[in-house]
């Protein structure tokens, strides 16, 4: 049965914070209860439900060699609007990864066009569906509501607290701007991280002043 549902930080206080190992339980139940909202609304809106959405998702979107190769760990966030007519319109990808994904995912966009249920209630036409890209055995507080997931390319790719590490010694070096790059590596890597965008908006400060 279908079912739905309804100022500026200073670093050296916050980059002790981040640095240790991140207890991932609030994350991931941030995630569990993100997942289950977007599983409701496809379950009443896709044809097939959740399942079949995802099904299609996977037999479409995989991991290009340059993917691969670049140890690509990220979120997208597939964000697109199908009215109660079933129109479908407005797609983003947030947080896109390139290396060939996006292409990937635009075309598996216009394959689900016409799999949708007629509604009565605009609240649920707007989708956002966080799709990972994950290369097996990384370390990352990222969650997604469907994962494709990647073997390794024959190195480990660095974990989240490999980029952490990092930014604290540039931000001891006074290298912000290295600093931010990596930030952004980790946005890419978990969107819904909060505490990233603090880092960034401090290590951007930072970068005005000097």
């Amino acid at each position: 049965m279908n079912r739905y549902t309804k100022p500026f930080i200073l670093l050296c206080f916050l980059i002790p914070v981040l640095l240790p190992a991140q207890d991932t339980t609030l994350f991931d139940n941030l995630a569990l209860s993100r997942n289950k909202g977007v599983r409701q609304l496809l379950d009443l809106r896709f044809r097939g439900g959740s399942g079949e959405f995802e099904k299609i998702l996977l037999s479409k979107v995989s991991f290009t060699p340059e993917a691969r190769k670049n140890c690509l760990n990220s979120v997208v966030i597939l964000s697109f609007t199908v009215d109660c007519n079933n129109n479908m319109s407005e797609l983003k990808l947030r947080n896109a990864p390139y290396f060939g994904i996006n292409e990937q995912l635009t075309a598996f966009y216009e394959s689900i066009v016409g799999h949708w249920n007629s509604c009565n209630d605009e609240r649920y036409t707007r989708f956002e569906i966080p799709v990972q890209f994950l290369i097996e055995g990384t370390e990352t507080s990222g969650r997604g509501f469907i994962v494709v997931e990647e073997k390794n390319p024959g190195y480990k790719c660095k974990s989240d607290q490999y980029y952490l590490e990092n930014i604290e010694k540039l931000r001891k070096k006074g290298k912000f701007k290295k600093a931010l790059e990596m930030t952004d590596i980790l946005i890419k890597r978990d969107p819904h991280n909060q505490e990233y965008f603090e880092l960034k908006k401090s290590l951007f400060d930072n970068t005005d002043e000097n």
